[in-house]
């Protein structure tokens, strides 16, 4: 729901924007600017609005123990306890009663992701607001407790994956940056936004899988889905693909290699007619076929999500003006696996 209001809003600055400029209403311009960067600024700031006020946290231990929060004491059932506790600045600390020990914790917080969310929606105005808010922090969704564990706490424990497993992989390449060589055009290069792709993995080892995946990315203009307004003409990227590749996994570190095969496009959009330019203003649209190769390394932040960059070198045109021809899309990727 916090998205959802969140994208609306981002959207209306947009359409506001938009009208104010198609009407030719210049005088008024900075001013609808001024409201809209002030309701937008008042409104949006990300983890005020996203995160709860309490965080849902777990603490899992190698055998039946009592664990203190605060003024509370928890039993642990199946070596497990689950808790939500108040976001704050300071500190938490937890006691882990067993028959044989007592241990103490600090378990220090940190700014969450939807803090630094504030950085691609609103260019870090939104950081203001919410700098002295209690829902700025967040604190390990997950805490492990053991002896073989350093220090005897692990904040993060990823899943083992065993050979033959099969898990699907949603992505979306987030910030993407093109080289391209359109027929008969000079080296065409753009950075926008907004993609999105999906694959399956499986694992022939334990710690290496086969990739199979297809994805399409973009050089949108806004970090979010919104409409847009530019004077004259605009050129535009896109890029849809398919590829094989090969990973490894060690520890937190996944990266991969193998090939691709892409269908580039560029064109050029013009959104306001002008009957009186020279040469005529008529848009252009080029699209190519390519075999490359494919690159990427990732880092898991938790169980589940990691992020990292995605290379993907386009070598041999295959249909129009066949041959070695260059060309590369490199994409800032966020992903998820999904167990199966």
């Amino acid at each position: 729901m916090h998205f959802y209001l969140m994208f609306a809003l981002n959207g209306l600055t947009h359409w506001l924007f938009l009208l104010s400029y198609k009407r030719n209403e210049k005088p008024r311009v900075m001013r609808s600017i001024t409201m809209i960067v002030l309701l937008a600024v008042g409104c949006t700031s990300c983890a005020s609005i996203l995160n709860p006020r309490y965080k849902s946290m777990s603490v899992f231990t190698q055998q039946p123990s009592k664990v203190i929060i605060r003024s509370d004491t928890l039993h642990t059932e199946a070596n497990q306890v689950n808790f939500l506790i108040p976001r704050s600045k300071d500190s938490l600390k937890l006691v882990i009663i067993t028959d044989t020990s007592r241990q103490t914790f600090q378990i220090a917080s940190r700014s969450s992701f939807a803090y630094y969310l504030n950085i691609a929606y609103n260019y870090g105005l939104g950081m203001l607001i919410d700098r002295g808010s209690p829902k700025r922090y967040t604190y390990p969704r997950r805490i492990y407790l053991g002896n073989n564990m350093p220090g005897g706490i692990a904040f993060q424990k990823l899943p083992e994956t065993q050979k033959g497993e099969v898990n699907l992989h949603l992505s979306l390449p987030y910030i993407n940056s093109f080289l391209l060589k359109p027929v008969g055009e000079n080296t065409k290069s753009n950075t926008g936004f907004l993609g999105l792709a999906f694959g399956v993995d499986f694992y022939h080892q334990n710690d290496q899988y086969l990739k199979l995946g297809l994805g399409v990315v973009s050089d949108f203009l806004s970090p979010l889905p919104a409409p847009y307004y530019v004077e004259g003409g605009r050129d535009y990227m896109h890029s849809a693909y398919g590829y094989l590749s090969n990973h490894h996994q060690i520890k937190r570190l996944d990266w991969g290699y193998g090939l691709s095969l892409a269908e580039n496009r560029w064109g050029v959009d013009y959104y306001i007619d002008d009957p009186d330019s020279n040469p005529p203003q008529v848009p252009q649209r080029k699209r190519s076929v390519s075999a490359g190769l494919m690159f990427s390394g990732h880092y898991f932040t938790g169980r589940n999500f990691h992020m990292g960059l995605q290379y993907r070198p386009s070598l041999w045109r295959l249909y129009e003006d066949p041959g070695f021809r260059y060309e590369h899309v490199i994409s800032l990727d966020l992903a998820w696996k999904i167990r199966l």
